[in-house]
């Protein structure tokens, strides 16, 4: 193997760190960029067939444009080689094909006329037969040498923690995300997405970091967007800062998001008269809210609307706010402006 030991074991634990969200994910891929030789390399996410849109590219070093976005498209969707390789998932080069990989389109009209002649495909979590298109890793080279056969046996062995990659921080019960984000003091760094439309603000995401670190939230809640669209946050605490998750949902029981406010303080014990005085509502409001929620979620009173609350993240921003600051929001001069 022409890497050492050495940095196939520090290669590893970059991959696992960044999987589960406590490094940038583009750490280890150009990690294995720079050690295996080659000039390029990114890390396309999954995708779902029949989409007109490609599947998301989550890292790209120096592939220009043109190239990456063929290869999340075209390549991702319609090209022979790509197709054998989810076929038969292993770390894929050119000269693994069995067919000449330089008469395919891919070759001819966007990687030979880019100057590269040698390249590999890992594809990353392969379902056959499932509706999601796998991700993958992809490294071009300017050179024509294959990486050795012992590196590409060593990818193949990684696939399924380079696989954690393209959902970084992922528990078994999660659904994908679309925006993860490592969230300390003032600072957010994006490790999957972008903060263009998201859920939350860059303010919103610090303030949620802050309360994290006091232990106001447990798990998560969810989050209506401007557009009306639900997001799942999820929400953890790592060494000072916060890794967030946040991933497109159905809110249970179709609950509104004042509905959402009242379970979510309704689970952490709180009154019908503390909630009015929160969240600014009447005492009668708050009650038509309850009632109303264990309709919607089929469940006969409030003992077992805070359990629901528990297993299926019904909470909300607004009533982290106010847990986390009781004192502040029982203030009635000041309820009306900072909890509503």
């Amino acid at each position: 193997m022409a890497n050492s030991m050495q940095w196939w074991t520090r290669f590893a634990a970059e991959v696992r760190a960044a999987g589960r969200g406590d490094a940038p994910v583009e750490v280890p891929i150009r990690t294995a960029r720079d050690g295996l030789g080659f000039d390029c390399a990114a890390l396309v996410g999954s995708g779902f067939d029949g989409g007109d849109r490609g599947q998301p590219v989550l890292v790209n070093i120096d592939y220009p444009r043109d190239v990456v976005e063929f290869l999340a498209t075209t390549y991702a969707r319609s090209c022979p080689g790509h197709d054998y390789v989810l076929r038969h998932p292993s770390a894929m080069r050119f000269i693994d094909l069995p067919f000449d990989f330089h008469s395919t389109r891919t070759y001819q009209e966007v990687l030979q006329p880019n100057g590269f002649h040698e390249g590999l495909t890992l594809p990353l979590a392969v379902d056959p037969g499932g509706a999601v298109r796998p991700g993958f890793v992809a490294m071009s080279s300017t050179h024509a040498r294959p990486l050795d056969d012992d590196a590409r046996l060593a990818l193949t062995l990684l696939s399924s923690e380079l696989a954690g990659l393209i959902d970084p921080g992922a528990e078994a019960d999660d659904s994908p995300a679309e925006l993860v984000a490592w969230v300390k003091g003032d600072s957010v760094d994006v490790r999957v997405g972008t903060l263009d439309g998201a859920a939350l603000s860059t303010t919103a995401l610090c303030r949620l970091a802050r309360l994290v670190a006091d232990g106001a939230v447990r798990a998560g809640f969810h989050q209506r967007g401007a557009d009306g669209q639900w997001w799942r946050v999820r929400v953890v605490a790592r060494s000072g800062a916060a890794l967030v998750r946040i991933g497109r949902a159905e809110v249970r029981g179709g609950l509104t998001a004042r509905e959402l406010d009242v379970v979510g303080l309704v689970a952490r014990g709180w009154s019908n008269e503390q909630i009015s005085e929160a969240l600014g509502i009447s005492v009668r409001t708050a009650r038509s809210h309850i009632e109303s929620a264990l309709t919607k979620i089929e469940v006969p009173n409030r003992t077992a609307l805070a359990r629901a609350a528990f297993e299926h993240d019904l909470d909300s921003f607004d009533a982290l706010r106010c847990a986390a600051e009781p004192v502040r929001f029982h203030n009635r001069s000041r309820v009306s402006t900072d909890c509503r």
